[in-house]
């Protein structure tokens, strides 16, 4: 994967975003967790295809997996994301 953005979590979490490792043209996700040698557990460390995450949180959102707080954090990142794209 290309790293082009992260987020911090701590505790040696991160999330990872930018070219997929399949398709330099394909976007990709990742949750890191670092390993004692400075590495990425790839068992712990999945790459997720963009494309994959709606379908991901339509499954979680449909099952109540997310709290009413995490739900309305979700949607105001996205609002924020709508109004950038919009203009």
């Amino acid at each position: 994967m290309n790293v082009q953005h992260i987020l911090q979590l701590g505790n040696g979490h991160s999330i990872e975003l930018g070219e997929a490792t399949w398709d330099n043209n394909a976007r990709s996700v990742r949750s890191r967790y670092k390993t004692s040698t400075g590495g990425f557990s790839p068992r712990s460390s999945p790459e997720t295809p963009i494309y994959d995450l709606v379908p991901i949180l339509q499954l979680v959102a449909k099952h109540d997996e997310l709290s009413p707080v995490e739900c309305a954090e979700i949607i105001a990142v996205l609002a924020e994301s709508i109004k950038r794209q919009r203009t």
